[in-house]
């Protein structure tokens, strides 16, 4: 495959995943405006499924004891005497039960009418002897509004259990988790404690989301019939006649539910369309349970990967077949995707999504058929007018081969008679040789401007397919809203069409209304600056003052003269009171670029000015209070400073008001035509001179190149070639790029190298080879300087454990050559000593391993365990840091 068609192809995939992250996030929005009815798409299937599918039996261990109609008749219709449950209990208990549970909550006493203390105290000593019985406890008595019968204290160890469900959208009951959180407990479901608490031989294989809710397994039609049941009257009969034979048969070895409670309330709607109680649903969740038969649904990171996978397949598809192939093959996929989702229920029992990988694809869909579309037509109609061009260049060219190839056929006609006159005239000989001779030259200087002639037309031709005027603007965008937003971004010095840009700027006019801090992220060169100004002028703050401060150009000694001001004779050299830049920016917008590189102990100086708003002077003894819009700007990346500890938390939360993040050039290749042509306009207006216009093969040579200066580098490369170009057309070599680079970068850019690829012992041989400096060993292996210093923070810590805390040994193995060995014990200790300033708060080394599970996220698994034993032998010895002798 030639270099242009592996560009081809990766420019299509670009789009296509451009396409497709659109479309998604698009759809996501627009069902996050109706989540009931999101929520009923996604799961039809599931609920299809329930309501058609042949229920599991029941398990054979469960019974369940009813309040039937029989029941009622005898005992009543209301609340019933607790001593009757009492009794149900101890006689259970006595038969062999292996877990009783009730659906009575014990949040207050029984009435007088209904047996009173003497009842209560009957089912207490029930609860406790049979022990425990699962209860259920409801969120109101549980925190402590309502005065609870059963002490709290005796509850949580009795059996009590969470019953409240939670619903899904659309108010249909799906799922329930292991426990919940109920006032200052943490209670297990009351199907969780009826399955699993209390027997240790029981084991339950959850699926793989166990952490969050699981989805119940329903059985039957739902109803307690569903399950191996028996009504309460039966078993009042079976203890009334003494029958313990026939009772032990029925529940011995089994969990026995007395179902007692009177429904007073409406129930909860489960898939299958009807309304049961919580502590029936509670008894499907413990069928589950039981039998294993789970149904596993995708996580939610999972589900939006599918759609996402989905949607760029089909973008892909359409923008290879913009024809009505593509559409084809597009609802070939979606039928396909919807096949494989009922398969994958009916076979695995896995619930895929099926909402939002629909919408998105369909939308993917029609977008990239449309993009596909549009950009053939405009390709097609810069071919003809190129074509038409170099056709007219070949024409007058032609016309002059033409020409001069007719006054070579008239000279050689005068030399054909010329020679005739001198044969014929011998006195005249002289005469016609030198005749002859001028002829001769003539033809020879005729027949070599031919040649050129010929080589020149032979020159355009080859030329044809290259030097072509590569037209830098662009017609506007498809869609409506982003050629607005792309227009309204060119009057602030924006030049952009790619989505995510526009995205971003869209995120800034909505957020620049309001006074929340902003913070820019980008690449240097992105133009982060320019979207500061664009916050201050779409402000109502735009006719006040913008101060732009580079916080790395600051002077450490001068940082808060030059932020606060200072007063007169507050320092030498201060001969006037002096405004900081905070003060100037009074009423208006202050762009602190370059925030990142601002050292720890000014973090905590400009942290308490965001808060307050004020700050003092040097010198001064009065605060100054000032009204100002934060806008920070920074290359960096502030979430990892704050995991590794050179950036303050606490300053970070403050300046993620609004985050808004820069794309890179080499991600925005639609981007660099009309750049370019801003570029060359704007060098033409410096220079007062004529604006050059770029060829295809130099806009290509443009698009392939890594720019890791972004936009900055890409200007600097066009005023130098503007400059240097004596053409009106810059062509490819006019760049000086090397092309050998630009293949190698787009090939970088194309396939990402991941840092596990490269094992400990080739990245400790680029680090003793640089000389441990983690800027020009990151440069070398392509990595960003993070990753590098994560890799040898791992080093010297497996180090460290290996030579039993001899620091010298184990920085002399490291370095491996002796004038190392002092920088890296240097870098071993800074990272020991951070290691214990991070347990040092903690009592235990389980707290602290959890701590440093957070803080060191970012270092390799298989070095994070010599930080465990590094932690658990500080713990056990109570080892003093390591400190390195001067």
């Amino acid at each position: 495959m030639s270099h242009a068609t592996r560009w081809f192809f990766s420019t299509l995939w670009l789009q296509a995943v451009t396409t497709a992250i659109a479309a998604t996030t698009l759809s996501a929005l627009v069902w996050s405006l109706a989540p009931a009815l999101y929520t009923s798409l996604d799961w039809a299937l599931y609920d299809a499924w329930m309501k058609s599918r042949n229920a599991p039996d029941s398990s054979p261990d469960m019974l369940v004891v009813v309040r039937d109609d029989a029941a009622e008749a005898q005992l009543g219709s209301g609340l019933w005497d607790r001593s009757v449950v009492a009794r149900a209990i101890f006689a259970l208990h006595d038969a062999g039960a292996t877990r009783i549970g009730i659906d009575i909550p014990l949040d207050r006493p029984s009435p007088p009418n209904m047996g009173g203390a003497v009842s209560d105290a009957l089912l207490l000593e029930a609860i406790k002897s049979a022990g425990p019985v699962v209860y259920p406890v409801y969120p109101q008595s549980w925190a402590g509004s309502e005065p609870m019968w059963l002490p709290l204290g005796e509850a949580s160890s009795a059996g009590a259990a969470a019953i409240l469900p939670q619903a899904d959208e659309d108010r249909v009951v799906r799922r329930l988790r292991l426990s919940e959180r109920l006032g200052a407990a943490d209670l297990p479901a009351f199907g969780w404690q009826l399955a699993v608490n209390g027997e240790q031989s029981r084991t339950v294989r959850l699926p793989t989301n166990s952490g969050g809710p699981v989805l119940i397994n329903f059985i039957g039609n739902g109803t307690a019939s569903a399950f191996r049941s028996m009504g309460f009257l039966d078993l009042t009969r079976l203890l009334d006649d003494k029958h313990d034979e026939e009772l032990q048969d029925l529940v011995k070895d089994k969990i026995v539910v007395l179902l007692v409670r009177p429904r007073l309330f409406p129930g909860h709607v489960i898939p299958l369309g009807i309304e049961i109680s919580e502590a029936l649903l509670q008894l499907h969740f413990t069928h589950t349970l039981l039998t294993g038969h789970w149904i596993r649904p995708l996580p939610a990171v999972g589900r939006v990967l599918v759609s996402l996978l989905v949607a760029i397949g089909l973008a892909y598809l359409t923008l290879r077949q913009p024809d009505s192939k593509g559409w084809l093959l597009g609802v070939g996929v979606l039928a396909a995707y919807v096949l494989f989702v009922l398969a994958a229920l009916l076979t695995l029992q896995w619930v895929f999504p099926v909402a939002l990988p629909l919408s998105g694809s369909l939308l993917a869909l029609l977008t990239s058929s449309l993009l596909g579309q549009s950009i053939a037509a405009r390709r097609v109609r810069l071919l003809e007018r190129d074509m038409l061009h170099v056709q007219q260049d070949l024409s007058a060219v032609r016309e002059a081969l033409v020409c001069r190839e007719t006054a070579v056929e008239s000279l050689e006609e005068d030399l054909e008679s010329a020679r005739m006159q001198a044969s014929q005239s011998a006195y005249k000989e002289a005469e016609l040789l030198k005749t002859t001779g001028d002829l001769h030259h003539r033809i020879l200087e005729a027949q070599r401007q031919e040649e050129l002639t010929r080589r020149r037309i032979e020159e355009l031709e080859r030329e044809l397919g290259t030097l072509r005027h590569a037209a830098g603007s662009a017609g506007p965008l498809d869609d409506t809203e982003q050629e607005a937003l792309r227009r309204e971004c060119e009057q602030f010095g924006i030049i952009t069409r790619h989505p995510r840009l526009l995205a971003t700027f869209r995120d800034l006019k909505k957020g620049a209304r309001s006074a929340v801090t902003v913070l820019i992220t980008g690449e240097p060169g992105t133009g982060k600056e320019l979207f500061a100004r664009a916050v201050h002028r779409l402000s109502p703050r735009a006719a006040k003052p913008f101060v732009a401060v580079n916080m790395a150009a600051i002077s450490p000694e001068l940082f808060e003269s030059e932020l606060f001001g200072h007063m007169r004779g507050s320092f030498s050299g201060a001969v006037a009171d002096r405004k900081g830049f905070f003060e100037l920016a009074h009423q208006g917008t202050i762009f602190l670029d370059e925030i990142g590189d601002l050292r720890l102990d000014h973090q905590s100086k400009l942290l308490r000015v965001l808060q307050d708003k004020t700050f003092y002077r040097v010198g001064a003894a009065t605060p100054t209070t000032v009204d100002v819009r934060i806008v920070a700007a920074t290359n960096k990346d502030l979430q990892r400073g704050v995991s590794e500890g050179w950036f303050r938390e606490d300053l970070y939360f403050r300046l993620k008001g609004l985050v808004l993040t820069l794309v890179p050039l080499r991600d925005r290749l639609e981007d660099i035509g009309p750049l370019a042509q801003a570029c060359l306009r704007d060098t033409a207006r410096t220079n007062a001179g004529a604006m050059h216009k770029l060829s295809e093969d130099a806009l290509a040579l443009l698009r392939r190149h890594a720019w890791n200066g972004n936009v900055r580098e890409l200007r600097q490369c066009l005023e130098q070639a503007a400059v240097l170009c004596e053409e009106p057309v810059i062509s490819s070599r006019d760049l000086r790029l090397d092309a050998t680079i630009a293949e190698a970068s787009d090939a970088r850019s194309r396939i990402p190298i991941s840092p596990d690829r490269a094992g400990d012992t080739a990245v400790l041989a680029v680090l003793r080879q640089q000389g441990f400096d983690m800027q020009a060993t990151a440069k070398a292996l392509g990595w960003d300087r993070s990753t590098v210093t994560q890799r040898l923070k791992g080093l010297c810590f497996q180090a460290l454990v290996e030579s039993n805390g001899d620091k010298a040994q184990a920085a002399a193995q490291l370095a491996g050559d002796p004038s190392l060995t002092r920088t890296v014990e240097l870098k071993l200790l800074d990272y020991y000593d951070h290691l214990m300033e991070t347990i040092q708060p903690f009592a235990g080394a389980e707290e602290a391993l959890i701590d440093c599970k957070r803080r060191f996220k970012n270092l390799p698994e298989r070095h994070f365990r010599f930080v465990e034993s590094l932690v658990r032998h500080h713990y056990r010895h109570a080892t003093p840091p390591l400190r390195i002798s001067t």
